[in-house]
């Protein structure tokens, strides 16, 4: 095993190819002392094309323009990687990499540390006229040995279930599903009539059987701490168990520790709703990690607890939260599920609406733990 302090040398034939074929990585271990972390690939061949070197290294407050350039062919323009890029290569507990071929900019791709020993993987993108070309998977592997480094004892990221390159890459290198989520939006035109639906659904429930609204008491909560009621409610969702222990927030999940959910209430919102007979509901929102803080997109996090009283709780965040400009609103859901369901029905959009509704659209992938001390 290599010096883990010291860059490993990956070699990588790069092909010509335009349809899909078997990778071609030869990996290698050597020792090389470069400047700012870099890692170089060797130039060789294996008879199928001409094969370039793949160089990575931290990536600069110059590589932006790169970025923004490769950025614009992913999600038709609306990546959200440039309005973060900065933001990333300033930050001092994460791993920002690019991959160089020829000295030009071909990927890049992102380690941050949630907490010293969690790592999230995000961000990797490859130029669209350089794919199939082996440099997410060089990216990958430099990533992976970045986490080592860190002394990260677990390794995730998410993605979205059609991101058949990326999941085929990935589950090649060690990384298996460990959960799925369903994923709802509600953009800026249409949340007036969904937040106007919910209010309505809500006081429809609390006006039924022998409750009475102001029976519902809806309460803000501004510092969740650890073994607080909304504390252990949120630890004890139903969405935190299907995503092994993790919260959503889009597609970044954070360890659901009172320390992360303390900050989504901070960044974003934190409501509980109870009644007479000691029902109660929970909701957390965050701030979308993939805008600027100033665009308004809140993410749900988790709702959960009594049918009529969620309703009152996501009514009550929705009124006071687009008082204070919120623009839009999404979430990663538990599939198929009462939470789905009501946001079905005020007019949230569900992402790929051709699969299935109880079948997930975003991926909760970790890094088999037996393989850590063999990346």
């Amino acid at each position: 095993m290599a010096n883990p302090r010291i860059p490993v040398v990956v070699r990588v034939a790069v092909a010509t190819a335009k349809r899909p074929v078997a990778d071609w990585v030869a990996v290698a271990t050597a020792t090389m002392k470069a400047a700012r972390g870099r890692s170089k690939g060797d130039r060789g061949g294996d008879g199928m094309g001409q094969a370039e070197a793949v160089i990575t290294r931290l990536a600069g407050l110059d590589d932006i323009p790169a970025m923004i350039r490769i950025s614009a062919d992913v999600w038709d323009g609306e990546d959200y990687v440039p309005r973060v890029a900065k933001q990333w290569v300033c930050d001092p507990e994460g791993r920002f990499i690019v991959a160089e071929c020829d000295g030009v900019v071909r990927g890049f791709g992102r380690l941050a540390m949630h907490t010293p020993t969690d790592g999230w993987l995000e961000g990797l993108r490859v130029d669209s006229s350089f794919r199939r070309h082996g440099v997410a998977r060089v990216i990958a592997r430099r990533l992976l040995e970045e986490a080592k480094h860190a002394a990260a004892k677990s390794l995730r990221f998410a993605t979205s279930c059609d991101n058949i390159e990326s999941i085929a890459l990935n589950e090649s290198l060690g990384f298996r599903r460990i959960a799925g989520l369903r994923y709802f939006f509600c953009d800026p035109e249409p949340l007036p009539a969904a937040v106007q639906a919910a209010t309505s659904r809500a006081n429809e429930l609390a006006a039924s059987g022998n409750a009475r609204a102001t029976e519902i008491e809806v309460e803000r909560i501004h510092s969740p701490g650890p073994g607080d009621l909304f504390t252990l409610a949120i630890q004890g969702s139903a969405t935190v168990a299907g995503a092994r222990g993790m919260l959503p927030s889009g597609f970044v999940f954070h360890p659901a520790s009172a320390h992360f959910i303390a900050e989504m209430a901070k960044r974003g919102c934190a409501f509980t709703a109870h009644d007479g007979d000691g029902r109660r509901a929970v909701l957390l929102m965050d701030t979308s990690s993939e805008m600027w803080p100033e665009a308004g997109e809140f993410v749900i996090s988790v709702l959960e607890g009594d049918y009529a009283l969620c309703w009152a709780v996501l009514s009550h965040a929705f009124s006071e939260m687009s008082g204070h400009g919120t623009r839009s609103v999404s979430g990663c859901v538990p599939c198929g599920g009462m939470v789905a369901s009501m946001l079905t029905e005020i007019g949230f959009e569900m992402w790929h609406e051709d699969i299935p509704p109880d079948m997930p659209t975003v991926l909760l992938y970790e890094y088999l733990p037996e393989l850590q001390g063999r990346i």
